[in-house]
C-alpha cells in the first residue's frame, strides 16, 4: 500500500507541475490537451512512449536524441538572458549567477558527450539501446534539480581534474 501512495504522490507532483503557468511547457501542454482532449499527464505519458519508440526503433534516433538534448536547455539558457530567475531565496544577481553556472555545466557536458561520440561512433552504433540511454542521460543532465547529472559530472570529474592539473604545475 505504501508504494501505491508514493506513486500517486509522484503522479500528483508531476500533474501539478504540468499545470503550473510559470513553466515553459505550460503552453505546449495546454495546446496538446485542447487538441487531444486528454489530461496533461496522459499527454506526457504518450510523449514519453512515442519518444521511447522512436529512440529504439526509429531511423532518426540520433536526431530525436539531439533535439531533446538541445531544445529545452537552449530555451532555458536563452530565458536566463531575458529574465534572470527569481525563485531562489536570495538576491537576483546571485540567483542569476547560479542559474547560469548550472547551464554552463550542462553545455560542457553536452559538448563533451558529442566529442566522445564522434570518436567512438562505430562502436556505439552496435549497442542496441544506446540512443535511448543517451537521451535519458541528457534529461538527467538538464533536469531542473540541484544535483542533476551535469552538476554531478562537473563536481566529480571536471572540477577534480582541473584542480589536480593546477596543483601539479
Amino acid at each position: 500500500m505504501a508504494s501505491a501512495t508514493k506513486i500517486q504522490l509522484a503522479m500528483d507532483i508531476i500533474d501539478g507541475a504540468l499545470y503550473d503557468k510559470s513553466k515553459p511547457w505550460d503552453a505546449a501542454f495546454g495546446r496538446a490537451e485542447a487538441l487531444t482532449g486528454l489530461p496533461r499527464f496522459k499527454v506526457l505519458l504518450c510523449v514519453i512512449l512515442l519518444t521511447s519508440v522512436l529512440l529504439v526503433y526509429g531511423a532518426s534516433a540520433e536526431v530525436v536524441s539531439n533535439a531533446i538534448g538541445l531544445i529545452y536547455p537552449a530555451v532555458a539558457t536563452i530565458s536566463l538572458t531575458v529574465s534572470p530567475p527569481m525563485w531562489r531565496k536570495y538576491d537576483k544577481v546571485s540567483a542569476a549567477t547560479e542559474a547560469m553556472n548550472e547551464k554552463f555545466t550542462y553545455w560542457m557536458t553536452f559538448t563533451a558527450i558529442l566529442i566522445l561520440e564522434s570518436l567512438c561512433r562505430p562502436v556505439l552504433r552496435l549497442l542496441p539501446l544506446y540512443q535511448m540511454c543517451r537521451t535519458w542521460f541528457f534529461i538527467w543532465c538538464f533536469a531542473p534539480i540541484r544535483d542533476n547529472g551535469s552538476a554531478y559530472i562537473y563536481d566529480t570529474i571536471i572540477r577534480l581534474r582541473f584542480e589536480l592539473g593546477i596543483d601539479s604545475d
